[in-house]
């Protein structure tokens, strides 16, 4: 054997199930919730909610004795976004995982077992890839929605001196009490942990449709054959997918604590009355 592959260059693979293994370790690592969640530009979104509520919360904590320094923090500028479009994106996310599992039993009707296989690993793969990009822009489109919020506070405590402003920009009637401020923020907090869940979930069921399609399939085509078939192979992976779908789902959600976070020093200092 060894000599086989010196004279013909070509490579065995000694242990097939380690470089499938190999190989699915790799796909892991390439679409990753964090390298997505950077793609989107995440971490830029969090850094700026955290830069709004450390310039907010030096502000309150520095006094007022002449009403320049507050005035720094008076102009702020304004980001463009809606619920509405959170719950489009939802849907749309919602949807494409439901387009990409259906239809997929009767693509599996009546051909060979090894292109059960390959066809089904495909689609598990393209799943996990979709639902990985998918979560990551929800949750990068919650932090900003953060962030907004943040803004909507500000403009709502500055009111009095921009009024202009804050006619023409706010979309929320925050309460002056700053209890009534964080029961709304955190309404609005369960909301979006909820639609993270709803999208996260999508996938992971999709995940078992095909699953369930790829077993009534292989089924039928191996109903006379005895031999040894990897059945479990794709289950395994199927699992794995799905185990990966709830870990990044709970980083998603971490994320969003974080920024929640963030957000509740701008509505305490915000509330502070100037020194």
């Amino acid at each position: 054997m060894d000599l086989l592959i010196t004279e013909t260059g070509m490579e065995v693979d000694k242990n097939p199930e380690a470089g499938q293994q190999a190989d699915e370790e790799q796909i892991f690592e390439e679409v990753s919730f964090d390298r997505c969640f950077y793609i989107y530009g995440g971490p830029e979104q969090l850094e700026e909610l955290e830069a709004l509520s450390s310039h907010y919360t030096f502000l309150s904590t520095e006094g007022d004795e002449n009403g320049a320094d507050s005035d720094k923090g008076k102009q702020v500028e304004t980001v463009e976004g809606s619920g509405d479009e959170m719950k489009i994106l939802r849907d749309a996310s919602v949807s494409k995982d439901a387009d990409m599992a259906a239809g997929f039993a009767t693509s599996l009707a009546g051909i060979a077992v090894n292109e059960i296989i390959q066809r089904t690993a495909g689609r598990l793969k393209g799943i996990h890839s979709e639902g990985v990009h998918r979560l990551s822009e929800f949750c990068c489109s919650v932090v900003t929605q953060l962030f907004m919020l943040g803004i909507s506070i500000i403009s709502s405590a500055n009111k009095a001196q921009n009024e202009e402003t804050e006619q023409e920009d706010m979309k929320i009637e925050w309460p002056e009490d700053s209890f009534e401020r964080a029961k709304l923020i955190r309404s609005k907090a369960q909301s979006m942990a909820g639609d993270v869940e709803s999208v996260s979930n999508s996938f992971i069921t999709g995940i078992s449709d095909v699953v369930e399609a790829y077993q009534a399939a292989i089924k039928v085509a191996t109903a006379n054959v005895h031999d040894g078939l990897p059945k479990t192979s794709v289950q395994e992976k199927a699992d794995a997918i799905s185990d990966h779908l709830h870990a990044d789902q709970a980083t998603a959600l971490d994320k969003i604590q974080e920024g929640l976070q963030f957000l509740a020093f701008v509505v305490i200092s915000s509330s502070m009355p100037s020194a």
